[in-house]
């Protein structure tokens, strides 16, 4: 679980954000420089899945990296990767990636979930845009196939390299109109498609903005 405050915030205005994670997501370290994070992936990925090629490997690494960048850049708090077994076919290997998101926002419009998604809608884009009930309150659900490039080839080469991801968003809006949490799902593999979804499903479940319930007192626990 995660709690974050905005900056520059006083205390009395924090705003709890709390999730859950399933545990086959491996939490990715920031702190972790780049070329131990990739040299650890090479390492580690061909070991725990057999099979896998050095080509393949070192596609992976290098893509995951590129990700991250860019989520850094746009206020990642959270990213987790899936590397495992296909369910739809055992004999290949799906990756794919959450990635929790605090983007801060002006949310002055009445019904700002729908302000936001005039805002996402662009005529001629094959976007789904839709909205969804969750515990923590409504939020706004997209999806849509993007465009990732690598500006290398995965074995070292320089002709950029073009890959389609699916990717999921579900969106909600802070209780005090100031931010947005963004719950991000993507991944390259489409037959595997329902079961990212499922896990992107189970984190937005478990978000809450409330603060943590205080710990019962030992009279009620033995009671």
């Amino acid at each position: 679980m995660i709690t974050t405050l905005e900056p520059g915030a006083a205390p009395a205005t924090k705003v709890p954000f709390r999730f859950t994670v399933p545990e086959q997501l491996h939490e990715v370290d920031f702190a972790e420089p780049a070329d131990a994070r990739i040299r650890r992936a090479l390492e580690r990925w061909p070991a725990a899945l057999r099979g896998l090629t050095p080509h393949q490997a070192v596609h992976l690494a290098l893509t995951q990296e590129m990700s991250l960048a860019k989520l850094r850049e746009e206020g990642a708090v959270y990213v987790g990767q899936i590397f495992a077994r296909s369910d739809h076919d055992p004999a290949r290997v799906t990756t794919g990636q959450l990635a929790i998101m605090v983007k801060p926002a002006d949310l002055r419009a009445e019904q700002p979930l729908a302000a936001i998604a005039g805002g996402l809608t662009v005529r001629g884009e094959p976007r789904e845009i839709g909205y969804a009930d969750f515990p923590a309150g409504e939020a706004l659900v997209v999806g849509e196939e993007v465009t990732v490039s690598l500006p290398f080839t995965p074995l070292g080469g320089r002709r950029p390299v073009t890959h389609r991801m699916r990717q999921a968003q579900i969106i909600f809006a802070f209780p005090d109109r100031r931010r947005l949490a963004i719950l991000s799902v993507a991944t390259e593999d489409l037959a595997d498609w329902r079961a990212y979804l499922a896990i992107l499903n189970g984190v937005a479940k478990s978000v809450s903005f409330d603060p943590p319930a205080p710990p019962s007192s030992i009279t009620n626990q033995l009671g």
